[in-house]
């Protein structure tokens, strides 16, 4: 796959996580998101081992891209 921002290959791998949480809003405490907030990404508590997220990263302006859509979101 080719980077969509400066168009180097990208090296495929998986971004390896425990608690994940992408939303619109900057959480301090904890990573439960409210009602009312957006979410792209919510990994919960791996039980035995992290997460393991396929994704893409760029070798020259280091950015990762990844599809979020097997994964537990509220976005329509």
């Amino acid at each position: 796959m080719k980077c969509p921002f400066c168009n180097v290959e990208m090296i495929h791998g998986y971004l390896n996580c425990g608690l994940t949480l992408w939303s619109e809003r900057k959480h301090k405490i904890s990573l439960l998101p409210d009602a009312k907030e957006k979410y792209a990404l919510h990994l919960g508590t791996p039980l035995l081992s992290p997460h393991h997220v396929e994704s893409d990263c760029c070798p020259k302006c280091k950015r990762i891209i990844l599809d979020s859509s097997d994964f537990e979101n509220n976005l329509k």
